[in-house]
């Protein structure tokens, strides 16, 4: 039996946990929630990096972690868009990008977990996303928080938002692309061979 109570994992459902509070700041939508859900945001996302590297240097990598840690990963960003997307700050696009390259990612996690008994380990392709979407989601609250009042400071936000957005588009597609061909190439394949 592993350990559930190790570092990584607490990290991980710390990270679910926090969806809660971050949806209820982007709910009110005040300028002071706002900047609560920037903060509450990074923080979800820095327990993504930190479980990661935890359980790598310190040897607590689990199977439980390998399903914790996606899973956080993609209801947070699932999430965020959701409600960025219902309150008019964010692109449908960008949602609806976020949502499918997450259904993907899932849907051969789920076949690969079931049918084969593995748990995929995530590509690199799939972090460098992950840790640029949460740079540039924690950005659009802070947009609305009033921080940077309507000067300069606010025109440099606006636009690492817009490309922000737009290179967070890009590796949306090019890592779901990418996750496609690794599950056709691993598991598809290897099914029909089998046969």
């Amino acid at each position: 039996m592993e350990k559930f109570w190790t570092i990584p994992n607490i990290l991980s459902i710390l990270r679910i946990v926090l969806i809660i509070p971050i949806l209820n700041q982007l709910k009110i939508d005040t300028e002071t929630s706002n900047f609560l859900a920037f903060w509450l945001i990074l923080v979800a996302y820095l327990t993504d990096f930190f479980d990661g590297l935890i359980a790598r240097k310190f040897n607590m990598i689990s199977n439980l972690g390998k399903i914790l840690d996606p899973i956080g990963d993609k209801l947070l960003a699932i999430t965020i868009s959701a409600v960025l997307y219902i309150n008019k700050k964010a692109p449908f696009y960008f949602f609806v990008l976020i949502l499918s390259r997450d259904l993907i990612i899932s849907l051969g996690a789920m076949y690969a977990i079931n049918v084969k008994g593995k748990i995929l380990l995530p590509i690199f392709a799939g972090k460098l996303t992950t840790a640029v979407l949460g740079v540039v989601l924690s950005l659009y609250p802070l947009k609305y928080s009033g921080v940077f009042g309507s000067g300069s400071l606010m025109r440099l936000l606006d636009l690492m938002i817009h490309y922000g957005t737009i290179l967070s588009s890009f590796l949306l597609l090019t890592s779901g692309l990418m996750y496609a061909v690794y599950y056709f190439k691993n598991f598809l394949t290897t099914k029909k061979m089998e046969r």
